[in-house]
């Protein structure tokens, strides 16, 4: 087949792959964008239910998410409230159901104890660099369920932060390093704050119109339903699909996840430390959603803690409840009918039930990154690294994983890298 050619190949076009390519198409560089799937949007997905927008991956915008909102205003997208804090919660916990704006009066002091030293933890975490941490190694070989355990924290307890932080990181406590919660907590500033960096606001269009709409702003094009097989690096790049497209450019950005990059044949091979990004595991998140039956009158913006979901919230409405990885085998009537309990209504009343699990995506497989005990030390300094002419973006390739700001901030990041003179080498095509 006709070999193209490009200064710039960009693989995938989720945020990260296209905010490089704006980045570079701005700086007057010929890019492409190779997609193995259909659409653009990586881990967006924006879907209408009866007219209803509704987000089947990213959805929250924080207070601190600068770039997000930067662009949604450049994009014309309306950021709006979520009001999901500070209002009322469905508490749904071992020891029964309670209804308010807190969590129930007998865990407050051990929550605070919790928050209080998780925040005392992350003193001195640099998000974008948590494994240089003067005691990153002591705090990257617990898991957060063996901290709490030498906290003496209640079994209540317990509950209510693996709901809160699997609903984060799609993971239980035990898979999830300590280090990594004191990254978190470190970008938050405090933990009333933690609530807002994530649950501020959404976007009224819906997320995966960010990526729409910034991919017809790039002025780059982008090929669909392009799935790549191999890049090779001799001077300059060779990227094939397989299909059999051959795509000739001075660099390549590589903007897929990092757990799914070794799939790609690479010559040279990847350096030992960057082949072993595939062993990171990124949970198998699922949404399900539905709309709520005419007239139907619900108290409260949110649920916390049950099974299988563990975790619901509702926008007018649209029911939305998550499920992660501990409980991504459940049924799809047990997700809805529970999502149907969570906001007191009979399944057979919900309006348009939904459920799309990230797992059966083959190109992405998955949704949240979570790293085990160790790895944030391990694998940390490898996912910003370059493989010759080679960047990488994603998400977890920033200082905000599982974020749609980290992705825009890796893009940036990787096209920045591609640009300096110093690091330009290569044949002119």
């Amino acid at each position: 087949m006709t070999q193209e050619r490009h200064d710039v190949v960009v693989v995938g076009a989720g945020l990260a792959g296209l905010a490089a390519a704006r980045h570079l198409s701005r700086a007057g560089r010929r890019v492409v964008v190779l997609e193995a799937r259909s659409e653009v949007g990586g881990r967006t997905r924006t879907r209408k239910l009866d007219g209803v927008t509704a987000d089947f991956g990213a959805e929250w915008i924080g207070w601190a998410h600068r770039r997000v909102r930067r662009l949604a205003a450049e994009l014309g997208l309306t950021v709006e409230p979520a009001r999901n804090v500070g209002r009322p919660v469905l508490w749904r916990l071992p020891s029964g159901e309670s209804m308010g704006r807190l969590p129930p009066a007998g865990t407050w002091l051990e929550l605070v104890k919790v928050f209080g030293r998780a925040g005392w933890a992350a003193r001195g975490v640099k998000p974008g660099s948590a494994w240089t941490a003067t005691r990153a190694d002591e705090l990257d070989r617990k898991s957060v369920a063996g901290w709490l355990g030498e906290l003496e924290v209640s079994d209540e307890v317990r509950y209510l932060l693996e709901r809160l932080l699997g609903s984060l990181s799609s993971s239980s406590l035990e898979g999830l390093s300590l280090l990594q919660f004191a990254w978190w907590m470190r970008l938050a500033g405090d933990p009333v704050r933690s609530l807002y960096t994530t649950f501020q606001s959404r976007l009224s269009e819906g997320t995966q119109e960010l990526a729409r709409r910034l991919a017809k702003q790039a002025g780059v094009e982008v090929r669909f339903e392009a799935p790549v097989s191999g890049i090779s690096q001799n001077g300059h790049v060779l990227v094939e699909t397989e299909g059999g497209g051959r795509h000739e450019a001075r660099q390549a950005v590589v903007a897929v996840p990092a757990n799914l990059v070794p799939r790609i044949e690479f010559d040279p091979p990847l350096p030992e430390a960057q082949a072993a990004l595939g062993d990171l595991r990124i949970g198998s998140g699922t949404k399900v959603i539905a709309l709520l039956p005419p007239g139907h009158g619900v108290r409260h913006n949110t649920v916390l803690g049950g099974e299988p979901l563990w975790g619901a919230w509702r926008r007018g409405d649209r029911i939305t409840g998550f499920v992660p990885e501990p409980q991504a085998d459940a049924p799809d009537e047990e997700l809805v009918a529970d999502l149907a309990a969570a906001f007191r209504v009979d399944p057979g009343a919900l309006r348009h039930p939904t459920v799309f699990r990230w797992s059966d995506e083959p190109h992405v497989r998955g949704c949240d990154l979570a790293f085990a005990p160790g790895q944030v030390r391990s694998h940390g300094p490898a996912l910003a690294s370059a493989h010759g002419l080679i960047r990488f973006a994603g998400a977890e390739r920033s200082s905000w994983p599982n974020n749609m700001e980290g992705a825009l901030e890796s893009g940036e990041r990787a096209a920045a890298g591609v640009l300096q003179p110093a690091e330009r080498p290569g044949t002119p095509l």
